[in-house]
C-alpha cells in the first residue's frame, strides 16, 4: 500500500526541515541553526524575494502563512511588524518556528494545520503567503480556494511554487540525470522528481512543477484576479554539473545566473487579489 502524501510530508519535513544543508551541523531550533540558513537563503538561494514582495507595507496586517517551515519567512513578517500566523502540516516545524521566533521576542500564533482544510472563519486576513509548499499539496486547487475563503475582500495572496518551463526540471532533472545518466532505468521521472527534497528520511514527497499560465489559471478558477506574476532562481547547484562544468558555474556571477532566471528559473512567483463578485 502506497504512504499517504501527507504521512510522506511530516515524514520527509519532521526529520529535516527545509534548508537544513546549510545549517552546517547545528540543531534546528537553535539560534546558530538558524542565522545560518537565513543567510544563506536571504543572499544566495533567494535574494529576490525581498523584491517581489513587499513585507514592509503588511505591518498591522493580518498575515497568513501556509507552510511556515522553520520560519525564515515568519521572522520577516514579524520583523516587519505583521499580525502573523503560521500554519504547517509538520508538528516538529511548529516547534521550530516558535522556538526561532522566540530567540528574537516574537510570539505569534504558529499551529499545526492542514493547507486543504484551514481552521479559520472566512474573510479573516488581509494577506495569505505560502512559499515552496503548495505543490507539495494532493490538491492545489483545494488549498487556493481555502486560500480565498479566509482572506478578506481586497486581500492578496503570494503564491510561490515550482516551474515546469525551468533549466532545473528540463535541462538538470530530465535531461542530464533522468535520461543522460540513466535515471529512467530506477526510477520514473515522477519519482524522481519527488527525490528532490533534500531529507534524512527515507520518505518522499508530492512534487508537482507548473507552468506560469497553470498558476494563472489556478488562481482564476479559485477566485483570485491576478496582479503579477514572475520567474526567479537560478543557482550553480540548479544547473548539470559533469566532471568540470561544476567548477565552471560556481565562478558564473550570481547576477548573470538570475537574469536568466527570470525567464527559466525554478520558481513561479505570483500574487493576485480577492475582489467582490
Amino acid at each position: 500500500m502506497s504512504q499517504d502524501p501527507r504521512d510522506a510530508a511530516r515524514e520527509v519535513w519532521g526529520a529535516s526541515p527545509a534548508g537544513w544543508t546549510f545549517g552546517d551541523g547545528a540543531d534546528p531550533g537553535t539560534r546558530e541553526f538558524f542565522e545560518r540558513v537565513l543567510e544563506r537563503r536571504s543572499t544566495y538561494e533567494q535574494p529576490w524575494l525581498f523584491d517581489l514582495v513587499p513585507f514592509s507595507s503588511y505591518a498591522g496586517r493580518r498575515v497568513l502563512e501556509i507552510g511556515c517551515g522553520a520560519g525564515y519567512d515568519a521572522y520577516e513578517f514579524c520583523r516587519q511588524g505583521a499580525e502573523y500566523t503560521g500554519i504547517d502540516l509538520t508538528p516538529e516545524n511548529v516547534d521550530r518556528t516558535r522556538a526561532h521566533l522566540s530567540l528574537y521576542g516574537f510570539h505569534p500564533d504558529v499551529r499545526e494545520a492542514d493547507a486543504e482544510n484551514l481552521p479559520f472563519e472566512n474573510d479573516t486576513f488581509d494577506v495569505v503567503f505560502s512559499n515552496g509548499v503548495l505543490h507539495h499539496v494532493p490538491d492545489i486547487g483545494i488549498a487556493l480556494a481555502e486560500a480565498f475563503r479566509v482572506l478578506k475582500s481586497g486581500g492578496v495572496i503570494w503564491l510561490i511554487v515550482y516551474h515546469r518551463d525551468s533549466v532545473f526540471h528540463w535541462v538538470t532533472l530530465f535531461g542530464w540525470i533522468h535520461l543522460l545518466r540513466g535515471g529512467f532505468r530506477r526510477h520514473s521521472f515522477r519519482e524522481r522528481l519527488s527525490m528532490i527534497e533534500a531529507s534524512s528520511s527515507s520518505s518522499h514527497p508530492i512534487v508537482n512543477v507548473y507552468s506560469r499560465r497553470a498558476v494563472v489559471r489556478m488562481l482564476a478558477d479559485a477566485g483570485f484576479v491576478n496582479r503579477a506574476i514572475a520567474v526567479r532562481k537560478l543557482v550553480a547547484e540548479d544547473l548539470p554539473a559533469p566532471g568540470f562544468l561544476w567548477g565552471v558555474w560556481k565562478r558564473v556571477p550570481l547576477a548573470w545566473l538570475d537574469r536568466i532566471g527570470r525567464r527559466w528559473g525554478w520558481y513561479v512567483v505570483a500574487s493576485a487579489n480577492k475582489t467582490d463578485a
